[in-house]
């Protein structure tokens, strides 16, 4: 087989690669030698001085000679498109996938041998599939602009195709309900006969049939029942409430008289048969809420009609339970990216989403509460309430589970309030729209595991603080008499002990991060972590001196210098820079320094120094 690689216009040929699909050179020679002598030969003929002399002669054969001439071109030119594959211009990129197909077929496993390659044979073979590849990249580029415009025509049509599909489907739900309910009628209609039939086995039973009070009855009962077959919920619920008031038992009843006895038990086999209808309208309409599809006026509505039906508090009952599965099927979907490990690197997208949607779903049920109920009844308004609770707990469930949990460790503390910081404020949003209380329990279910990350924070800077201040005293310990006088003023104290200024900033960024969720338990863990935080420093500076402390109980002459430069530096900070730090706290939770544990460790501190307390 021979390649030409693009550019050089040279040809390769390799001994190990042989494909009969292509024509030999040997036919190619044979032919063209073949067309040669036949053009030859009518030069031949056309110069001879025998058809010279005739004319005539001399043009027929000459006229023979170019059609043999031309149809021997023809057949030379069917062979070779024979031979090549060649089928014309519809057939190119079939042809051109065949001879890629060919050409990969010496690559594969068993074919394939480098034994006996040359190197140059080898930079050959790399530069054929290189070619190969080019070629394969281009077929795929014109098929693909070929077939865009059908595949985005396609794609149209199947979209319509899918909208009509659905809209079919719910012409055949229709259709199907309906004839599902006209079964059902036949079972009710069936036992008033059967019961009609024993009923008119006594007199007075008949008598009442055959009654125009019957009559009627039997013909409220019908139009209930194809009322309810059709739909029809409006006419449904009139027909019920008229039923109703046909089954009024009177004030006083003689159970002596046997009259009044008949006359209770056929209002309560009415009453009976009311009762069936109205679980049949009563599950169409708890279907017609449920439904995702339906919109909040048709949700209204059909709780309207629930609460007339049935109700008040089993269609509040029933609206509520639709809320929850809608907003359960929202939630699902949301936490499906979550679940396959998405971009959501903290957590905060999933937090934000997931709190938009279920205090949303919370406005709009207490906007349809609101709407259809009105002040009807107080006890209503606490179910909502206790509704309301549920789904804010299972809000912070699923928050803590697929945001706080997964990413607290690895985010830190920011991320961690982050997220809590858009569920309170979604909450708080709600309560000021509804005047509602939830962000209490929110708060509640939220607050430990952002205590455990800040806990997990003040550790990380403790074991620093130590690290650092055991570094700093060492330091001042190695330079002998080199070391420069005491320092005074904050910012030359800080220079000389860093650990005390980064103590101070990485309070201040912890109380600005918390800031947000500001409340009784975030203030208690502040108070307790920063006292903590200046007593381990305090400690740390304690236990650092006293390592370097000679026999007799003093410190050698540059820590001893130190001392009082300590001494104002603790309390320093202590006075000014803690409380300064923790003001953006102070009006919402009241002052988090805890100045008294403080004093206590100044005085521990300078009892270790040997400073006598003022």
């Amino acid at each position: 087989m021979s390649f030409r690689s693009r550019g050089s216009g040279q040809q390769h040929s390799t001994s190990r690669v042989s494909m009969s699909s292509y024509i030999s050179s040997s036919d190619v020679s044979g032919k063209h030698s073949e067309l040669s002598a036949l053009s030859k030969e009518s030069l031949s003929d056309a110069e001879s001085p025998t058809l010279a002399a005739y004319p005539s002669a001399r043009k027929e054969k000459g006229t023979s000679k170019l059609k043999l001439f031309r149809k021997s071109a023809v057949k030379l030119a069917d062979d070779l498109g024979r031979k090549s594959g060649y089928r014309g211009p519809a057939g190119r990129r079939e042809s051109a996938s065949g001879l890629t197909q060919q050409q990969m077929a010496m690559y594969e496993p068993g074919t394939f041998d480098l034994q006996g390659m040359t190197e140059k044979g080898i930079d050959q073979l790399r530069a054929d599939l290189a070619a190969v590849d080019a070629d394969c990249a281009d077929q795929i580029r014109k098929t693909v602009h070929d077939n865009y415009h059908h595949f985005i025509q396609a794609c149209q049509g199947i979209a319509k195709l899918e909208g009509e599909m659905q809209a079919v489907r719910a012409l055949l739900g229709n259709s199907s309900n309906i004839i599902a309910a006209l079964r059902e009628m036949a079972t009710p209609s069936g036992a008033a006969r059967n019961t009609a039939g024993e009923a008119s086995s006594s007199g007075a039973a008949a008598e009442w049939q055959e009654s125009p009070e019957g009559q009627n009855w039997a013909e409220v009962l019908e139009d209930l029942d194809i009322a309810i077959a059709e739909r029809r919920c409006e006419d449904a619920v009139q027909l019920l409430q008229k039923a109703d008031a046909s089954c009024t038992h009177p004030q006083a009843i003689d159970w002596s008289d046997p009259e009044h006895q008949t006359r209770y038990d056929r209002i309560e086999g009415q009453q009976e048969k009311v009762d069936q209808r109205r679980v049949q309208l009563s599950s169409i309409l708890e279907a017609r809420m449920k439904d995702p599809n339906t919109k909040s006026g048709e949700r209204r509505s059909a709780t309207s009609l629930m609460a007339a039906a049935v109700s008040k508090a089993w269609a509040h009952q029933q609206l509520l339970e639709a809320h929850t599965a809608q907003l359960t099927q929202l939630q699902e979907l949301l936490s499906r990216p979550q679940n396959a490990g998405g971009g959501d690197a903290d957590g905060v997208e999933y937090a934000n989403a997931l709190a938009q949607a279920s205090f949303r779903a919370v406005a709009v049920a207490a906007t349809d509460v609101a709407i259809v109920f009105q002040k009807d009844a107080p006890e209503l308004s606490s179910l909502f309430l206790v509704w309301a609770l549920q789904e804010t707990q299972r809000c912070a469930r699923l928050l803590l589970q697929n945001a706080l949990s997964p990413f607290a460790v690895p985010a830190g503390l920011d991320p961690t309030v982050h997220c809590c910081t858009l569920a309170l404020l979604y909450c708080t949003a709600l309560e000021t729209s509804h005047s509602l209380m939830l962000s209490p329990r929110l708060m509640s279910d939220l607050w430990p595991t952002c205590e455990q990350v800040l806990q997990r924070r003040l550790r990380r800077l403790t074991e620093d603080l130590r690290r650092e201040v055991a570094a700093e005293v060492d330091g001042l310990a190695s330079l002998g008499s080199q070391a420069q006088g005491p320092p005074s003023g904050w910012d030359a104290l800080t220079q000389t002990f860093p650990s005390a200024n980064r103590l101070v900033s990485t309070v201040q960024s912890t109380v600005s991060i918390l800031r947000p969720l500001a409340g009784p338990k975030p203030a208690q863990v502040l108070r307790r972590g920063v006292a903590d935080l200046f007593q381990t420093y305090t400690n740390a500076l304690s236990a650092s001196f006293q390592k370097h402390q000679q026999p007799d109980g003093s410190f050698p002459y540059n820590l001893d210098m130190m001392v009082e430069s300590v001494m104002e530096l603790t309390s320093t900070m202590a006075e000014h820079h803690l409380p300064a730090a923790t003001a953006p706290l102070l009006q919402s939770c009241g002052s988090v320094c805890d100045t008294a544990a403080m004093n206590n460790c100044l005085d521990a501190l300078g009892a270790s120094l040997g400073m006598q307390s003022a």
